[in-house]
């Protein structure tokens, strides 16, 4: 049987080899549709690959509730109807409301300045509860998170980000004392790099936890007398809460329900946020669906031409070789025989241009990737599946040239010049 095979596949090599640059050109078709499939979908699940990556680094069990951005009139409005923005008091309804929670976070914003001698830096502060480190997965190259000791005495300590460590070279150890305002911060520890995309464009943007300091929430510093900055950000006593739920089934359950709360406790005045990264994550998923049905629909249709160039010029060769035909069929060639003979020459043409275009394709790719400096992702799936495609159409085109070549009366083949 493999030996049967293999005779045909031969066969019909030699015969597609005597006219190669008409076989060549047939196969342009499929050769440009598996090109520009395989180039999307890479280009696709790189896409989907970052947004998934940057959703995931904000946990998928994490919700944000976030201090809304008012302008003077809102903020007014606000405070007409009683709603003094996101506090603390907000975290511990959270905690006492919704069951389903298992941790809150708090953080807030400061705006001020930091001094290493005579250079002037300028990272982002926050100042944060204890349990803020677990819920955003930090990794300490050295020393220790601020613990609920620092929060309860308003120690004037501090974390520092990767970043901000090296800036501060020597003076960036653990022990040193770090100048902000007019207070003195001692260094506790230092937080191992934290890897992000610069160009995140999720709903939630991903901080940039290597150019921050971590103060104990509640240990302000003191500003100099010719400098009084309000060093809060936003309306309210917190910039944001970091909301973790006990398990991931329940996180969209226990958003509406903390919705709900803040409803309620800010009477029904929205100046906060609620962001669920899970949503975001199912959201893009959804997105990734659509986007795989769009790109079958180009693929069919990319292939549907090359399929019938294919059919176009093997309708042609089984008519130039209609002698052939009745010379195997007179000595002894079934019509299974004609038959498999045309689809295997169908096949290899379709099969060696989805080769080329595999190859092409990931070349395409690379050149995009580099050019466009976009995130690309190379697949088995993505290669295999126009691959798998391109054997389907020659195939399918191939079948009714070789049914009309299996068909022919033997006796008018000979006859035909």
């Amino acid at each position: 049987m493999v030996r049967k095979i293999l005779k045909t596949a031969w066969i019909a090599r030699r015969a597609l080899l005597q006219h190669k640059l008409r076989s060549f050109l047939s196969v342009l078709g499929v050769v440009c549709g598996v090109m520009a499939v395989l180039s999307m979908i890479c280009i696709g699940e790189g896409a989907r690959r970052k947004i998934v990556n940057q959703i995931e680094q904000l946990g998928t069990r994490n919700i944000f509730v976030k201090a809304g951005e008012l302008t003077d009139t809102q903020r007014h409005t606000a405070l007409a109807n009683l709603s003094t923005g996101l506090t603390l008091a907000d975290k511990d309804r959270i905690v006492s409301g919704c069951t389903a929670v298992s941790s809150v976070a708090a953080l807030k914003e400061i705006a001020a300045t930091v001094w290493n001698v005579s250079r002037e830096l300028s990272p982002e502060i926050l100042a944060v509860t204890a349990n803020y480190s677990g819920l955003q997965n930090f990794r300490l190259a050295r020393g220790r998170f601020i613990n609920s000791l620092d929060v309860e005495r308003k120690n004037l300590v501090c974390v520092l980000g990767s970043g901000v460590a090296a800036a501060f070279g020597a003076a960036g150890q653990i022990g040193c004392d770090i100048r902000i305002e007019n207070s003195l911060y001692t260094i506790v520890g230092v937080i191992s790099r934290f890897d992000r995309n610069d160009d995140a464009t999720t709903a939630i943007p991903v901080r940039n936890f290597n150019d921050m300091i971590f103060i104990p929430m509640g240990a302000l510093p003191a500003a100099p007398p010719s400098k009084a900055p309000d060093l809060t950000a936003g309306h309210g006593d917190l910039s944001e809460l970091v909301v973790q739920v006990s398990d991931s089934d329940a996180v969209m359950a226990a958003a509406a329900i903390i919705e709900r709360i803040l409803q309620v406790r800010h009477n029904n005045i929205k100046d906060y946020q609620l962001l669920v990264p899970q949503e975001l994550l199912n959201q893009a998923r959804r997105t990734q669906r659509t986007f795989n049905v769009v790109l079958g629909a180009i693929a069919g249709i990319s292939l549907l031409v090359g399929g019938i160039g294919i059919m176009n010029i093997m309708l042609a060769t089984v008519s130039e070789r209609t002698r052939e035909i009745g010379i195997r069929r007179a000595v002894g060639a079934t019509r299974p025989d004609i038959i498999v003979q045309f689809l295997a020459e169908s096949v290899i043409l379709t099969f060696s241009g989805g080769l080329i275009g595999v190859v092409s394709g990931i070349g395409a790719v690379a050149v995009i990737a580099a050019i466009a400096e976009w995130q690309t992702a190379v697949t088995f799936w993505a290669a295999g599946l126009p691959l798998a495609m391109s054997l389907l159409v020659g195939l399918f085109f191939g079948l009714y040239p070789a049914w009309q070549a299996a068909h022919m009366d033997p006796v008018a083949a000979l006859r035909h010049e």
